[in-house]
């Protein structure tokens, strides 16, 4: 492993058990056994640190786009369910972190972080979802005028559905979750009715509350969710 990915790796590990504003970059020089001028020519602050990081989740995500892409799958519909079925394992695998993930990422002024991972997953996300929409268009499939908008405005949906799932997998409340249900049965429609279909031929209602029974299930196992998603 490169001097790079390693300051990545131990940041990570103090950040998670320190938490960002506790840590310092002496402490991360010291813990990787470097030097400042070694720290220094990779990096400026902890802050590119922290940013390599959220870099580095993204790739992870269009790693797994990469392998969703190599299989030979039966229709671009499919593909496009792919999508969502995709974020929710990249998700899934990586739920024993979501405590440290939590913990990394919750400080004073973590709004531009967050904003830019959210920036970033649009990005990727967008850009898969428009690939796949100007797929179905030449094959006749659906007729979508404006297909990056379309992908757009979809995986911006996706963003809204990840910001509530953290509360309605806790949640006791039943109210919520009916809500919650009422959220994705409106957004299914959306998509679908913006590709012209009169039935739901993209899964987001069902995907999106298996992936809450399983956080759910996993959660009660471990009994130390924190936050994250």
């Amino acid at each position: 492993m490169d001097l790079k990915q390693n300051i990545i790796r131990t940041a990570y590990k103090l950040f998670a058990e320190k938490g960002y504003e506790k840590t310092t970059v002496s402490e991360i020089i010291e813990s990787v056994g470097s030097s400042k001028g070694g720290f220094y020519h990779h990096f400026k602050s902890k802050d590119e640190v922290l940013e390599a990081i959220t870099i580095n989740y993204i790739k992870d995500l269009v790693r797994y786009y990469e392998k969703m892409q190599e299989k030979n799958v039966e229709s671009t519909i499919e593909s496009l369910n792919n999508v969502f079925i995709t974020i929710n394992k990249c998700k899934a695998n990586k739920i024993e972190e979501w405590p440290e993930i939590g913990k990394i990422y919750s400080f004073n002024g973590n709004n531009t972080i967050l904003r830019k991972m959210a920036e970033e997953f649009e990005i990727v996300t967008t850009e898969l979802y428009k690939k796949l929409i100007i797929q179905g268009n030449e094959e006749g499939i659906f007729n979508v005028k404006y297909p990056e908008y379309l992908a757009g405005l979809w995986t911006r949906e996706l963003i809204r559905i990840y910001s509530i799932i953290p509360q309605i997998i806790l949640a006791k409340d039943t109210k919520k979750y009916v809500e919650f249900t009422e959220l994705l049965k409106f957004s299914e429609e959306l998509i679908n009715g913006a590709l012209g279909f009169d039935t739901n031929k993209i899964k987001i209602k069902e995907e999106a509350l298996s992936y809450v029974k399983y956080c759910r299930d996993q959660f009660s196992k471990q009994d130390n969710y924190k936050g994250g998603s």
